[in-house]
Order: structure tokens, then sequence, then C-alpha cells
């Protein structure tokens, strides 16, 4: 055990004066990302599945923007699956049937299973979605006017005052 302890040593020691690979120089042009907002100690820029090895500032706009947005839509996803299990529903009728809206299940049975919305209903719910996907959550990016920050849905028609 000695010996062996001893000889990896000298290996170790000696591969510290080996000649050091030179590296390779890249011709492309890669954007520098450490420094946007979100980049911090410990990781620095994350990027996992290296969607950005190879973009410019233009890519990396668009992918925040997308980020941003279905954050958003997964902030509104939770508050509407806890509002409902909480027993907070519309009042009224969610059709011409007098189907009221709380007697429709919480969750996923709302969608699948048998006392679940009518697929009219549920067709109904996908186009306004992709209506307000298309026409209405943009930001400056996408044909809206400028907003104040990246990712500013608003359109101009909000303000509360929060911002001034």
């Amino acid at each position: 055990m000695y010996k062996f302890t001893v000889a990896s040593l000298l290996i170790s020691a000696a591969s510290a004066f080996s000649p050091a690979q030179v590296g390779k120089a890249s011709t492309a042009l890669a954007a520098d990302f450490s420094q946007e907002l979100g980049a911090q100690v410990p990781t620095g820029f994350y990027d996992p599945l290296f969607l950005l090895s190879d973009a410019d500032q233009e890519r990396f706009d668009k992918l925040r923007y997308v980020e941003l947005k279905h954050g958003r839509i997964a902030q509104l996803a939770f508050l509407g699956q806890i509002t409902t299990r909480a027993g907070i529903h519309l009042s009224g009728n969610i059709d011409y049937s007098s189907h009221s809206f709380d007697s429709y299940p919480n969750g996923v049975a709302a969608l699948f299973g048998p006392d679940a919305i009518p697929k009219e209903g549920l067709l109904q719910m996908i186009a306004f979605v992709g209506f307000l996907e298309l026409f209405v959550m943009k930001d400056s990016a996408n044909g809206a006017e400028p907003g104040d920050f990246p990712g500013d849905f608003r359109n101009g028609a909000l303000d509360f005052g929060w911002d001034t």
C-alpha cells in the first residue's frame, strides 16, 4: 500500500510539469449571458440543456419571454387549483342546461371521468386560451407596445399605479 501511495504521488507530481493542451480558437460568435439577470453564484449562468450554447441575444430574449409567460400561466393554474380545492367556485350556471360551476369535480376529474365538463365546453376553453396566446398576451418583442420591463404583458391595458 505504501509503494502504491508513493507511486501515485510521484505520477501526480510529474503531471504538473507536462505540457498543457492548447485550446482551439473558435470563430463562432457566442454571446456571453453570464451577466444577464438571473445568473448568480454559485452556478452562474445555468443552461443545463444547452439551449443557448450557440445562441445570440435575440434567441436568449425569445426564450426568456417564453419562460416568463409559461411561468405566469403555471402560477395562475396553481391558484385556480387551490381555489377550487378550497370550495370556491363561480356563482351561476356554466351552461344553459342549469349545470352550476360547483357541480363539476375539481382537478383532472373535471376534464376526464364520468362527471367531466362536456367536450364542447373543453374545446371552447382551449379556443379561448389560444386566442389569448395569439392576440392578447404579447410583449414588445412580439408586436405589442414597448413595456416597462421584459415580459410586461399589460399591453397598456392594465395600470394600477404600482409602478408609478
